[in-house]
């Protein structure tokens, strides 16, 4: 399994010192990438991505393309295949939610399973510490909780042309202490950036709702339609503690907690 990566400071800091742990990661995953696609088709995607997605993420986003940024130079990588990476890389998953636990599911390939990290990001001013399930090329994340209790799953995430929800779960991480003001922050976020899918989110007090996207346009759902346990748990998110730990396959666990200091 992947080191936990501790990402602290500015955005461009989070950034480096995520490249530097995964370097030789990140690094394989690049070369697949390159691989994968004849020159020509990978040129016209990247292309593409720069006018679509990568373009939201700059206008709208900033401080999350900053840290794309400082990955790429920290692991001696190219930022657009960084940036073709997040918008190609889209994971589904499932909630299940007990009035206590979030927990989720990921439909990961195969190729993308020894990308998966646990990170702890901890910025240097103007937001919340957070412990977070992400691939290691990856800015945003699928799932995570923060300081203040706040947890999030990204379970779909559909449009390549779009902003990955990854990002606005990143966000939402990042910037809320109350579930409702959370909401109401992404709703205005993502009404400029766009995305399509769905995030499920919770707090500490056991509240949770459903946020379905349609091309930046959010309607908020009750939860309570979630399923309350899963079968084979991969990721348990529990806000009360501002934990998240990982299952793997083989029955070992690795979690990430917050301390009060975050």
């Amino acid at each position: 399994m992947n080191p936990i990566v501790q990402a602290g400071g500015a955005p461009v800091e989070q950034g480096r010192a995520q490249g530097a742990t995964l370097a030789e990661v990140i690094g394989g995953e690049v070369a697949r990438l390159r691989a994968a696609l004849p020159w020509l088709a990978r040129r016209a995607l990247q292309r593409r991505v720069r006018a679509t997605s990568a373009r939201a993420l700059e206008t709208q986003l900033p401080w999350q393309r900053e840290r794309i940024e400082g990955m790429a130079h920290a692991a001696r990588s190219s930022e657009s295949l960084l940036l073709f990476a997040e918008a190609q890389m889209r994971v589904a998953g499932a909630a299940f939610f007990n009035g206590a636990l979030l927990a989720g599911i990921f439909d990961l390939p195969r190729e993308l399973e020894s990308l998966v990290i646990l990170r702890r990001s901890v910025p240097d001013a103007g937001g919340f510490a957070s412990a977070e399930l992400t691939l290691a090329p990856l800015a945003g994340c699928l799932c995570g909780v923060n300081s203040e209790g706040i947890a999030v799953i990204a379970t779909r995430d559909v449009s390549r042309d779009e902003l990955s929800l990854r990002f606005h779960a990143q966000e939402l991480l990042f910037r809320a202490r109350d579930l409702e003001a959370g909401v109401d922050h992404v709703r205005r976020r993502a009404a400029y950036a766009g995305g399509t899918g769905t995030l499920v989110v919770a707090d500490a007090r056991g509240q949770a709702r459903v946020l379905e996207f349609a091309a930046g346009k959010l309607e908020v759902g009750d939860a309570s339609a979630l399923p309350r346990a899963a079968l084979a748990c991969r990721v348990e998110l529990d806000p009360k503690r501002s934990r998240l730990t990982l299952f793997t396959i083989d029955g070992a666990q690795q979690s990430a907690r917050l301390d009060a200091r975050d």
